[in-house]
């Protein structure tokens, strides 16, 4: 890649940096500015969670609103889940951001880089359009009571819509009909920060994954132009040349297993945890037909976390497709006309492509696309068992 001020600031990666800088997840950032964008964070969660652990507990007794109150805190468990396992592997992250860097070296021009931009562009057109997904979302969720308050006005003037929030939350002696708009605004912008902090991470994954995708890519192009071997060199260039391609493929394989160990638990989280969200969501949306805002408030909140879930099994699915394609590449190779030095290193990078690299959710759950499938048939379960509870 070109020379610049800082390789991060290449469009590849200039997104992910800054929505991750935003927050203090980006693994480059000094120490003053993590601290401060998480002392943020957690002051913006204690305003947002607060209010809703306060609701919950004054209508504790309110089955409809409990249930308004369960999805809210599923996505807050889901962000703590996330801010928690970025924290925790903050070190593994810059030890990837380092490899990241030097791989683009260990490529020459005209042998297989164009794969590293392609899916380097490709994660970034994938974080671009999944972020305008998730503030989309947030809008259509947050500026529900704004919805009802302009539908009110526009079919009946002489009826006042009452003054509530996007879910319940209880401000206690704060007198709301002064400060009704401050705090629905202020709402609104926690959520933002608090979906920017979960949106952040799954950048991160985008970037590192599709890196691996890439190196899995640029070097099934290389072992695909292997040259023929001379018996008039002096030296045995190809084998040399297949022995740094197996070198790649041990550092390919050692990122992607990185990737694997980082995103392990958050994964698993994130199956549970936006399984119970969906069926609950569901549920919602059918119990409040009759009220059109609401049906799109919880519309767009289940469709945000059935994309969530999309891209997260979505990436997965392609680390694990390239990884295991390196095995056809290597088949179709010009072994034949290799020397046999090369032609013995070969079935060594053969066997080890049997076995492609797998993210798991918590060593248990193989995350693709069957998986997508097999969680939104088991939220569907779900939402049939607590419809029929209503």
């Amino acid at each position: 890649m070109g020379g610049g001020v800082d390789f991060w600031d290449h469009p590849y990666y200039k997104t992910v940096k800054r929505f991750t800088a935003a927050v203090g997840l980006w693994p480059g950032q000094s120490m003053k500015e993590i601290i401060m964008c998480r002392f943020g964070i957690f002051i913006v969660s204690v305003v947002q969670i607060g209010p809703q652990i306060m609701a919950f507990w004054k209508h504790r007794n309110d089955r409809k609103m409990v249930m308004d109150t369960i999805s809210p805190f599923i996505v807050d468990l889901v962000f703590t889940v996330k801010l928690v396992n970025v924290c925790c592997h903050f070190k593994k992250l810059r030890y990837l951001l380092e490899q990241i860097r030097e791989h683009w070296t260990i490529f020459s021009r005209n042998n297989g880089i164009y794969m590293l931009h392609y899916h380097s562009d490709f994660g970034r057109k994938l974080s671009v359009l999944y972020l305008v997904g998730v503030y989309v979302g947030w809008l259509c969720y947050t500026t529900e009571p704004l919805q009802r308050i302009i539908f009110y006005r526009l079919l009946n003037p002489n009826i006042t819509a009452p003054k509530r929030f996007s879910m319940p939350m209880d401000f206690g002696p704060v007198n709301l009909a002064i400060w009704y708009y401050p705090l629905l605004f202020g709402s609104g912008f926690c959520v933002f920060v608090i979906l920017t902090v979960v949106g952040s991470c799954d950048l991160l994954l985008f970037l590192c994954a599709e890196h691996a995708c890439g190196m899995f890519k640029a070097l099934g192009y290389a072992i695909e132009h292997l040259p023929p071997y001379d018996a008039a060199e002096k030296g045995d260039y190809s084998f040399e040349y297949m022995r740094r391609c197996a070198a790649i493929h041990r550092r390919a394989i050692d990122f992607a297993e990185h990737v694997r160990d980082i995103f392990l638990w958050s994964f698993f989280g994130v199956i549970g945890l936006n399984m119970l969200i969906m069926s609950i969501t569901a549920v919602q949306v059918v119990i409040n037909l009759n009220a059109m805002e609401k049906v799109i408030q919880y519309t767009s909140f289940v469709s945000m976390q059935m994309v969530h879930l999309f891209v997260e099994c979505f990436s997965a699915q392609r680390v694990m497709d390239a990884s295991f394609e390196l095995k056809e590449t290597l088949t179709n190779a010009k072994w034949y006309d290799a020397s046999r030095r090369t032609q013995k290193l070969i079935p060594l990078m053969l066997i080890r492509s049997q076995t492609p690299i797998v993210l798991t959710a918590g060593k248990i759950i193989v995350m693709n696309m069957n998986t997508y499938a097999v969680v939104l048939k088991t939220a569907a379960s779900y939402f049939t068992v607590f419809l029929v509870m209503q």
